[in-house]
């Protein structure tokens, strides 16, 4: 048997942003295909919410990837707004530096600083907060019901 870092330095580097890529595809597919299903068969239900009847910042978020897979990016936004227009602009950021930066290519590679780490967690905390809230200017914020 090959010890694993024998094989890490036989293979090349970008196969580990590849396979993420390639099960990432896969994890979609799957979801456009199946639908999030009922509660807690295929999408685990949201603990933050099983606990506490709130909306956690991630709540209807799959329901969101779900929807843009169906094309559908208002129904999409109306499940979860920061998953579609700020966390998933961020992964697939953050997964293609990756990837430029293991094949060489000259690309502006992400970083995290710790100011725009707090300002991440400050909004997300924000947002869970805000989306709990009934009154009119932020009630449209709280996920739609369904799968949470």
């Amino acid at each position: 048997m090959i010890p694993l870092l024998e094989l890490r330095d036989r293979v090349h580097p970008s196969v580990a942003p590849a396979a993420v890529g390639v099960a990432a595809l896969a994890g979609l597919t799957a979801l456009s295909v199946l639908g999030p299903a009922r509660r807690g068969v295929l999408v685990p239900a949201c603990p933050f919410q099983l606990l506490t009847g709130l909306d956690c910042p991630g709540c209807g978020g799959t329901r969101a990837v779900h929807a843009l897979t169906q094309g559908e990016w208002l129904l999409a936004i109306d499940h979860n707004v920061v998953s579609v227009l700020l966390l998933l602009p961020l992964l697939t950021w953050a997964w293609s530096g990756w990837l430029a930066a293991t094949l060489g290519w000259r690309a502006a590679a992400p970083r995290l600083t710790p100011r725009t780490a707090l300002t991440l967690a400050g909004a997300l905390v924000l947002f869970g907060v805000l989306r709990n809230l009934p009154w009119a200017p932020v009630a449209w914020a709280a996920s739609s019901p369904g799968l949470g």
